[in-house]
Order: structure tokens, then C-alpha cells, then sequence
């Protein structure tokens, strides 16, 4: 193979250049101190350091946040330490006040005392943080969370909310505390009258006679069995009538009463104590259906002679129909009284309803056949009474009555009265000018449940500010951590690439040497 000189040259120049680029390269490295100079050299590498550095900004993110907050926390635990120290005030003035050598005089000057620290707690509850918003607001960090109502009575005009702070990307925790966890309403001695709970049942279905109606409040029966002629509100009332009985007689039923209303059964329970209400029905037996009714014409006489025949039931009927009047006679248990003779029984009880309606006493007059019990004469009272009809109606036997419950008030016990914390604290001033010793006596109990309350929501603050300082130093750890590994991925290690650079700068400068010694050699020398 032929090498010309040019070649050699080309090859030579190539090399010499390759090895000032290797030399610029760790320069540039030693110069920053970075093993990763351009992300381009290294794309997994630059990825891994930017997800690095991305992780330990979020970690100084975290940190500062929960500075701040520490510092919010540091704000609300003088606030409530302050409060602490008013309640321990007024409860020293409060026993002072209900000694029973106190004057109404010295009573007056503790009230106006009272009515001081009464304002100095307001004051604290409205307290602001370093930007000026109110700590104990809830949400509504812009305005005054306790103000005077309309009655001069201070209340609460904040909400419920609680801020939630961030510690790392998994976990979040809710930090601070609104008025209503501070400041809450206290449980007074007195109690709330009770709320009655009410219950209605209403009947659906087909109301026939020999139907059973009935319900069990808590471990109590009561039942009733539908009677020929009687209504649903005829029912329910009989069920009313039974639970308001056993109410008078039972101390486990003493406030449960009940009433018709509307068509519906109505029970309420007046201690606001639950009730344990369960419905059933039952069906009427099977109906005989052999009833029939008869209407002939009078030979004797003018007008009718009506007869019944068949099996007689309570809950069967019979229609007379004279002109455009009708009256519907239903066969009761007293109509059958006669067991021996039940038509002839039936057709007196018909008699009877007729004449006692009055509503055919201008057109006919009825009886019972003299010569046949058994059948009843209908006699014109007057011409042209109109047509005359006499019909039988066997009871039916549909199987479809409900009873259905409906909780239309919920009931609520008896329970103690809570008063808002403002409003018992103003309470004081008011006892100590016209109030009792026993008053003042209630109002200590108040006091130490605010001061209980209070004192719990110091060490809150303190298990707070303890879990940031934990979470701050656990934060710092890790990010220490992901520095070093950073350092380690980013870094340059000076050793060796000093080292290296030695080396090629040394190899540089023999290549340049022996490259300028041999392009000076030439066959011309040799010829000579």
C-alpha cells in the first residue's frame, strides 16, 4: 500500500485534533466542577439530576411553608394562652362573687370587672395573625368572627372550616383551629324540653269486614277486627282508643299518644324516645256466596212483600231502592242474634234501618209481614213513588290492605341545654347583679368546662407545633440525602479527571513533537 505524503499529513493533523477536543472537554469540566456539563452528553443522567433537584426544591417548598405556619401556630398559642388566663380571672371574681358576705355593692364591682375581661376576651378571639387575618374565622379569615347580635349578645359569625397544610407529596394534615373548637358552646344545667317523634299509618287496600288491623309499638300488641258497617277512621280509632289505654296503664306507654287525623293514625311519642313501630294485616275469611233477595208484588195489597234467603255473614248487604233513593243495610253480629231464625233477625234490623233513616218516610211504609215473619212489606205511602227494587250484596274477600308507616318528626330526648361561650360568659356579669348564690354556683361549672376546653386546645397547638418541628427535621434528613446523591451523580470527581487531563495533555504535546520531527524527514536527504 502507498502512503503519500498529504495522507500522512491528513492522518496526523486527525489525531492531534481529536485529542485537543478530549483535552477541551475535562478543561470544561474542571472548570465548572460538573461531571455533566451539557444535558445533551448524558440524557439519563440529566433526567435523573433534574427529577434529584426537582424533589429537594419541593423539600425546601415544604419547609418554608411549615416555617410559617409554625409561626402561625406560635401567634394562636399566645392568643389562647391569653384567653386561658382571662377564664382563670373570671372564675376567681365568680367565687369571690358568690360568697354570701358580699354586698350587692361589691357584687356591682366585680360585674363591671367581669364586663372588662368579658371584652379582653373578645378581643383575643379576634385575634389577627402577622397579615392580618383573623385566626379563629374558619374561612372567613376578612372579618371579625365574634360579634354583638341584635340582643347584645356576642356570637360566633365565623364557619367550621379548618386550613390543611401539605408535610411532604404524601401526607397532609389539618393545622389550626376556628372559634367553634376554641371557643365552644358549653353544656349548661338546664335542660332542652323534649322533641315528640310522630309516626302516621295510613291504610290502602280494600276495607272489608273481618279484616284485622293491627301494630306492635315496641313489645305491645294492639289489633282490631274490621265490624259490618264500621269505617277505616272507625278502625283507626279503635287502635287510638287501645295504645291511649295502655298508656294509662302501662309507665312504659306514659307518653305515647295516639289520634285519628285526616283519615290517618297518628302516634306520637311525647318523651322523644324512639319508637320501635312494626304493622300487620289479616284477611277476612271467605265469603258464601248464596245471598239472595226477593221482590214480589203484593196480592193481597198494594205495594211489596220483600224476602231474603242464604247463608247470612256479617259484611253481607242488602239495597232497597225506592224511586231515586237507595239505603244499604250491613249485616252486623247483633243482626244474627237469632241464631235459630237469622233471615227473620236480618229483616227486623232492615226494618229498623229504614224507619230510622227516615229517608223513605214519604213514599213507603215498611214492616214485617204479621202472617210471615220471615218477609217484610213495603206499602205506597202515596202514587207515584217510582220504581222499587230490593237486591242482595255478597261481602267480598280481597286480600290487598296494607298499613303503611311514615316518620314525619324525628323524636329528640331530653337533653342539656348548650349555651354559647360568649353568652354564658356575659351570663356572669348578669348573675352577679341579680342572680344567686346557686346561680353563681352553675356558672363555675360553666367556667371549668371553658377552661378544660381551652387548656386542651393549648396542648393541641403544642402537639402541632412538635409533629412541624419532626416533620421539618425528618424533611431535612432526606434532603441531606438526596444532595449527597446528587453530588455523586453531578459533581466532577477533580482527582481523576486532573489526573487525566495530565495525561492527554502530555500525550498532546509528545504527538505534536513527533508529528513536527517526521514531517521535516525527506528521501532527499538520503540521495545526497
Amino acid at each position: 500500500m502507498t502512503i503519500s505524503t498529504t495522507q500522512l499529513f491528513s492522518r496526523g493533523v486527525q489525531l492531534m485534533n481529536k485529542q485537543q477536543t478530549d483535552l477541551a472537554s475535562i478543561q470544561e469540566k474542571v472548570a465548572t466542577g460538573k461531571e455533566l456539563v451539557r444535558p445533551s452528553d448524558s440524557p439519563d443522567l440529566a433526567v435523573n439530576i433534574a427529577r434529584i433537584k426537582s424533589t429537594i426544591g419541593q423539600l425546601d417548598s415544604y419547609k418554608d411553608s411549615l416555617n410559617s405556619v409554625n409561626d402561625r401556630l406560635r401567634i394562636e398559642e399566645s392568643y389562647v394562652e391569653g384567653a386561658k388566663d382571662v377564664l382563670i380571672k373570671l372564675k376567681q371574681l365568680t367565687i369571690q362573687g358568690a360568697n354570701a358576705a358580699m354586698s350587692g355593692r361589691d357584687r356591682e364591682v366585680l360585674a363591671v370587672e367581669v364586663d372588662e375581661l368579658v371584652a379582653e376576651m373578645r378581643n383575643l378571639a379576634n385575634g389577627t395573625d402577622a397579615n392580618g387575618n383573623f385566626l379563629f374565622a374558619g374561612s372567613r379569615v376578612s372579618d371579625p368572627p365574634y360579634a354583638e347580635d341584635d340582643d347584645g349578645v356576642i356570637r360566633y359569625q365565623g364557619d367550621n372550616f379548618r386550613p390543611s397544610i401539605d408535610f411532604t407529596a404524601n401526607r397532609r394534615a389539618v393545622l389550626g383551629r376556628n372559634g367553634l373548637d376554641l371557643f365552644r358552646p358549653i353544656v349548661s344545667s338546664e335542660f332542652e324540653p323534649p322533641t315528640p317523634g310522630i309516626y302516621e299509618i295510613s291504610s290502602s287496600g280494600t276495607f272489608e269486614s273481618g279484616d284485622v288491623y293491627g301494630l306492635t309499638i315496641n313489645d305491645r300488641t294492639f289489633e282490631h277486627t274490621i265490624g259490618p258497617g264500621e269505617s277505616i277512621s272507625d278502625s283507626l280509632g279503635a287502635l287510638a282508643q287501645q295504645i291511649n289505654d295502655a298508656a294509662s296503664l302501662s309507665a312504659k306507654h306514659r307518653d305515647v299518644v295516639a289520634s285519628v287525623v285526616d283519615g290517618k293514625l297518628v302516634i306520637e311519642s311525647g318523651d322523644g324516645v324512639g319508637l320501635n313501630i312494626t304493622t300487620y294485616t289479616g284477611n277476612t275469611s271467605d265469603s258464601v256466596d248464596d245471598l239472595t233477595a226477593s221482590l214480589i208484588e203484593n196480592t193481597g195489597s198494594e205495594g211489596y212483600i220483600a224476602s231474603i234467603s242464604g247463608t247470612m255473614e256479617p259484611g253481607d248487604s242488602f239495597v232497597l231502592t225506592v224511586g231515586s233513593r237507595s239505603l244499604t243495610h250491613v249485616i252486623t253480629d247483633d243482626d244474627l242474634a237469632l241464631a235459630d231464625d237469622p233471615e227473620e233477625s236480618v229483616l227486623q234490623a232492615i226494618k229498623a234501618s229504614v224507619n230510622e233513616s227516615g229517608l223513605f218516610g214519604e213514599s213507603v211504609f215498611v214492616d214485617v209481614n204479621p202472617a210471615t215473619p220471615g218477609q217484610i212489606t213495603i206499602t205506597p205511602t202515596r202514587e207515584e213513588i217510582g220504581a222499587v227494587s230490593f237486591v242482595a250484596v255478597d261481602r267480598t274477600a280481597i286480600d290487598n290492605q296494607v298499613l303503611t308507616i311514615d316518620k314525619t318528626q324525628d323524636p329528640v330526648p331530653v337533653i342539656r341545654k348548650r349555651v354559647e361561650f360568649f353568652e354564658s360568659l356575659q351570663q356572669v356579669s348578669v348573675a352577679l347583679r341579680n342572680g344567686t348564690q346557686d346561680e353563681l354556683q352553675l356558672k363555675l361549672g360553666d367556667l371549668d368546662q371553658m377552661l378544660d376546653v381551652v387548656t386542651l386546645g393549648l396542648a393541641d397547638i403544642g402537639s402541632e407545633m412538635n409533629s412541624i418541628d419532626d416533620e421539618i427535621s425528618v424533611n431535612e434528613s432526606l434532603k441531606l440525602q438526596l444532595q449527597a446523591t446528587l453530588s455523586r451523580e453531578e459533581d466532577l470527581d477533580f482527582t481523576s479527571a486532573i489526573t487525566e487531563l495530565q495525561a492527554k495533555l502530555m500525550a498532546l504535546e509528545a504527538a505534536q513533537s513527533s508529528f513536527a520531527k517526521i514531517s521535516q524527514l525527506s528521501l532527499f536527504d538520503y540521495i545526497r
